[in-house]
């Protein structure tokens, strides 16, 4: 399987701020356990409001002495001496605190992908809590971006700031530029009516830029129906994958876990938000998908699609070894 967003370059930079390795461990020993089945994972460092990130993940996890290029390099070293078997795509989450010149100092550290912002507002654009859209300098970051060979992720952004990114690709295509773009951890708006979620419009123009959608398993955007158990959540999950992808096409359609567990320390109902977790992920989930799709489709959905269209394009498994000249 490949895992198309999970936060675990921030679980590793707030280990290395508390100099408690616990948590890793743990994550570490479960992807472990499915070493045979865990191929990939889009390993994610995300920034928020100051007060937020002060709040949430640790006083110190953004301080302007310390940059985002250290940050990630940290977070990077510790993730793979932890877990040096797995390929990973590394990503920004949230874009607030780089300028546009990092862009080549993190692609060069490993850096494949981005997400211009989280739900809030900044200088290249605004998030699913705001309402305006991509800035001109927001224009330049996906412009540098998309000829460094970095993957533009689409989760987050608000209608507006979505559609300026779409026009943003589709004037590079028509160029003849390849742009490896993808919604990491978006489901459909109208199976779970969150802002989160993806229209079918969307869903649509992501198709048009041969786009790809990470369908996630995070309770709270399959459904709002809390009182299902877990055997009919993963069938609310399944509704998702097959509403997507008869709009976008099964070549298009991944999976992530966005797996906020971590953040159990400031709210226990995040335990309760994924559907499956490493114990359980592969199995389940593929015998889920099995009760719709062929073995063949199935795979495609678990890791074929993924690799095909981001990793390989990416060259992902090269990233340790090789670094822009």
């Amino acid at each position: 399987m490949v895992d198309a967003h999970y936060d675990l370059l921030s679980i590793c930079y707030v280990c290395y701020l508390k100099n408690d390795y616990t948590k890793i461990e743990k994550i570490a020993k479960e992807i472990k356990s499915n070493k045979e089945e865990i191929k990939c994972i889009f390993a994610n460092l995300y920034f928020m409001s100051e007060d937020e990130m002060k709040n949430e993940l640790h006083p110190s996890y953004y301080i302007q002495n310390v940059s985002v290029l250290d940050m990630f390099k940290i977070a990077k070293e510790i993730l793979e001496r932890y877990l040096p078997e797995i390929d990973f795509l590394y990503s920004i989450e949230g874009c607030d605190y780089i300028e546009i010149d990092d862009l080549e100092l993190l692609y060069n550290e490993g850096l494949r992908s981005i997400i211009p912002v989280w739900n809030t507002e900044n200088k290249y654009g605004s998030g699913n809590r705001t309402n305006k859209g991509l800035t001109k300098e927001g224009i330049n970051l996906i412009n540098q971006a998309i000829d460094l060979g970095i993957g533009i992720d689409l989760s987050h952004a608000n209608l507006n700031t979505f559609y300026g990114i779409i026009e943003v690709i589709k004037e590079k295509q028509k160029l003849n530029k390849e742009v490896i773009c993808y919604a990491s951890h978006s489901n459909a708006r109208i199976l779970c009516d969150r802002e989160r979620n993806l229209t079918d419009v969307q869903l649509k123009l992501i198709k048009e830029v041969s786009g790809l959608v990470g369908i996630f398993s995070n309770r709270n955007f399959i459904t709002h129906n809390y009182n299902l158990n877990k055997e009919e959540q993963q069938l609310e999950y399944l509704k998702h994958i097959i509403y997507i992808s008869n709009i976008i096409g099964i070549d298009n359609v991944m999976l992530s876990t966005d797996d906020m567990r971590f953040c159990g320390d400031i709210d226990p109902e995040y335990y309760e938000l994924p559907i499956y977790d490493y114990s359980n992920i592969v199995h389940d989930t593929k015998q889920t998908l099995l009760k719709y799709f062929s073995l063949e489709d199935t795979n495609k959905i678990l890791y074929g699609n993924a690799y095909s269209k981001i990793i390989d394009k990416l060259n992902i498994k090269s990233n340790r070894k090789c670094k822009k000249v």
